[in-house]
């Protein structure tokens, strides 16, 4: 399945591990962003299929960068990736945009495993949407 797959992430060592994971699947393509206006600029130029979101982050946090992302491409999946879950955070999450808070820390396969999930969806109602 290809796939192009924006990380976005303010810690270089998250970002070059999930990278790293991310280009073992074929046919992934990978983009960066350390922070929330990289990711709006780069999403523009980059078209992704997926984001991965941080939430806690310099400039803007991840919930501010999912409602503009949001705003701008409603179609394109959405996954909190972070470690700090809260009470409400999911529900924050859910509606500033967001399809899906994953928990770091947890084995990367479960990650991948939410990516080909939620791309395996998209790509229904694209297909009966046609």
């Amino acid at each position: 399945m290809s796939l192009r797959i924006l990380i976005v992430d303010d810690s270089s060592m998250i970002r070059h591990l999930v990278r790293q994971r991310f280009e073992a699947e074929p046919g992934w393509q990978i983009s960066e962003a350390g922070n929330g206006l990289e990711a709006i600029e780069m999403a523009k130029q980059s078209h992704p299929d997926l984001i991965v979101l941080d939430l806690s982050m310099p400039v803007m946090n991840g919930l501010e960068v999912a409602q503009i992302l949001h705003k701008l491409m409603p179609c394109i999946p959405i996954i909190m990736f972070t470690s700090f879950i809260t009470h409400n955070l999911e529900q924050e999450a859910v509606a500033a945009g967001v399809r899906r808070v994953m928990v770091k820390g947890g084995p990367l396969t479960e990650l991948v495993r939410c990516i080909y999930s939620l791309a395996e969806k998209q790509h229904a109602e694209r297909e009966n949407a046609a």
